[in-house]
């Protein structure tokens, strides 16, 4: 993984943390995924970072650009 990106991590049992490079310096805990990668994807995009999130194994898996985007119209 590069030195500076954003990762989400299942943490405790039912809470998932948004970390920040090697670190692992926790931004902000959530109660449920969706959140925790919402906040992590314009974390992301503002900053230009590499988002990995993890899978049911606890893997980190590297996000594609294209899923970093934002629609301009919302259905």
């Amino acid at each position: 993984m590069r030195s500076d990106y954003i990762r989400v991590a299942k943490r405790y049992e039912a809470s998932w943390s948004v970390l920040r490079g090697q670190d692992s310096l926790c931004l902000l805990t959530f109660r449920l995924k969706p959140h925790a990668v919402a906040y992590a994807r314009a974390r992301v995009y503002s900053k230009k970072l590499t988002l990995f999130v993890d899978d049911r194994n606890g893997q980190a898996v590297r996000q594609c650009a294209m899923s970093l985007t934002y629609p301009l119209l919302l259905d």
